[in-house]
């Protein structure tokens, strides 16, 4: 067995054999034992301010939706119709009775059965014994996760600490408003993108504009935050003509909440998100959201926004192909990971922890 983080002491950490990014067997296997039961990424629940909103969404092969009730509480179902398995909704929008598109059967906003035509008087048939499946749903620092496992443990006892060190470093998080978001397919392994994200030794190469637009790149870091399995992304704010915008009156801050999302805080309080959704065993799609507190897009964000897209979103899209294809290099052996004791910019702590919660989640 390779060795892990806490085998440093021993020798050089490898690099995972490239079967975990490319085995069909093994991204079942994570499908199953790690995405079916962590807490996930919806949306914000700001695109849910009234009754009836709702927002579709999916999990790998599961396809659901949230939606705000008349009492005011969000809630998930699986966005299947409990009689012969229609979805019930798409996209986003805003309802005061969910009907079915097939057969009309028409269930409350708490997900009651209201009606289905042509019941009335059918013997054994219980309008009030059909409730749609629901899912159990969180919210976080105004973001709405949900969790496939109903035995899930909260996320306050999963990610202990986190919520506290958000607000510190952004006390307004809850009152932002969604803005904007974009997404595009990755031509990689879901890990393959994770992996990318959390570590920045890559930054002062590829990512020229983010180092000196938005960071220090010298005062970079990446931690793993307590013993919970979120990575903390620190550093200095970039001063100076070089920064894209004002940058002036918080440092950076990235938490990365495993296995599949990260809420950022740019300099000055600017929030933004990625959330990553597999698709096989090589294709993710990646989400980038940004939140202001208006809900609108202005002109300093549009600039942002813009320069993100057009720079480290389109480096990574690149990147990140470009090693999914490598792993299936018939001269491809697993190197040993930068793992430096003093941590920092160069350092690859980050992904032999990734590395380490990946094979203790899968692995028999």
């Amino acid at each position: 067995m390779e060795p892990h983080l806490d085998a440093l002491a021993e020798g050089p950490i490898l690099g995972l054999p490239a079967r975990y990014y490319r085995a069909p067997e093994v991204f079942e296997r994570a499908k199953a034992r790690l995405f079916r039961r962590a807490w996930l990424f919806a949306c914000h629940a700001s695109r849910l301010q009234q009754p009836g909103d709702y927002f579709a969404f999916s999990i790998l092969d599961q396809d659901l939706f949230v939606i705000r009730g008349r009492d005011g509480a969000l809630r998930c179902f699986f966005n299947v119709c409990r009689h012969r398995g229609h979805a019930l909704v798409e996209g986003s929008g805003r309802a005061r009775v969910l009907v079915c598109p097939y057969h009309a059967w028409s269930y409350d906003l708490q997900g009651r059965l209201r009606g289905a035509p042509g019941t009335r008087g059918l013997p054994g048939f219980d309008t009030g014994g059909i409730c749609l499946t629901e899912v159990r749903l969180e919210v976080f620092c105004g973001f709405v996760f949900v969790n496939l496992d109903p035995e899930a443990r909260p996320m306050a006892e999963v990610f202990p600490g986190v919520e506290a060190a958000v607000r510190a470093l952004c006390p307004d998080i809850d009152d932002r408003v969604f803005a904007q978001e974009y997404d595009a397919l990755e031509a990689c392994n879901w890990m393959v993108a994770v992996e990318n994200y959390n570590e920045c030794y890559h930054c002062k190469v590829v990512h020229k504009t983010f180092a000196s637009g938005v960071i220090d790149p010298q005062s970079y870091n990446v931690r793993g935050f307590g013993a919970t399995r979120c990575l903390h992304h620190t550093a200095k704010a970039q001063a100076g003509a070089a920064a894209w915008y004002d940058t002036s009156g918080s440092d950076y801050g990235s938490f990365f909440l495993w296995p599949g999302f990260s809420l950022q805080v740019y300099p000055s309080g600017l929030v933004n998100t990625y959330h990553w959704q597999p698709l096989s065993p090589e294709a993710t799609r990646v989400f980038r959201g940004w939140y202001s507190r208006d809900g609108r897009v202005d002109e300093g964000l549009r600039k942002v926004i813009d320069l993100d897209r057009d720079t480290t979103f389109a480096e990574d899209l690149a990147l990140v192909k470009s090693v999914q294809r490598g792993l299936g290099s018939l001269g491809y052996r697993p190197g040993p990971l930068v793992v430096n004791p003093d941590e920092g910019i160069d350092s690859e702590h980050s992904i032999a922890k990734l590395h380490q919660w990946l094979r203790e989640a899968i692995d028999d």
